[in-house]
């Protein structure tokens, strides 16, 4: 099987995340109104996508760059997935609203917490499982910390637990199949 160059996946990896970065905003007509999926109602559960999509697209941002500059991801250095994770996800809920015509207005839509805890608790294993893999026990710990917080500080901890093991868990198993310098022990 032929490999590619670290710096050409990591060009690859950069694309995918910006492809998984954009899909939230391209489904945001899709998902509905309420603040956080609800068993109550199964069609509330799409909003399971944007935080799992949000706290993919930051692991493999974050070990799509440091593969394009050549370099291996580090387990400290992975502790900027959650923190992008939350800037995506605040980026995702803030809208301009005009009230009046004269009078705009910034608006934050009631996903948004929902969406950035998610996100963050899916970031947050990327940190956790690197820091378990190489022995930072700094990381891991970090990672830890925000991982509980995300959950804490989420309005349904359940299902931001669930979305950030989906985002994050499955951009970590891609990583762990294509970039197995980085990601295996």
């Amino acid at each position: 099987m032929a490999t590619l160059s670290r710096r050409a996946l990591g060009a690859l990896l950069l694309v995918l995340a910006a492809l998984l970065f954009a899909q939230p905003f391209a489904l945001r007509a899709a998902t509905t109104s309420v603040a956080y999926p609800t068993v109550a109602d199964p069609s509330t559960l799409v909003g399971l996508l944007p935080p799992a999509l949000l706290a993919a697209g930051a692991v493999v941002f974050a070990s799509g760059a440091a593969a394009s500059a050549g370099r291996s991801l580090t387990p400290r250095l992975s502790l900027a997935a959650p923190a992008l994770c939350a800037v995506a996800g605040l980026s995702f809920g803030v809208g301009a609203a005009p009230v009046v015509v004269s009078d705009p207005a910034v608006v934050v839509s009631g996903a948004a917490p929902f969406t950035v805890a998610g996100s963050v608790v899916g970031g947050a294993l990327a940190p956790v499982t690197l820091g378990a893999l190489k022995g930072d026990t700094v990381a891991l710990l970090a990672g830890v910390l925000v991982l509980l917080v995300g959950v804490f500080a989420a309005p349904a901890p359940a299902f931001a637990l669930v979305a950030g093991l989906l985002g994050g868990g499955g951009a970590v198993g891609l990583l762990w199949a294509v970039d197995a310098e980085t990601w295996r022990p």
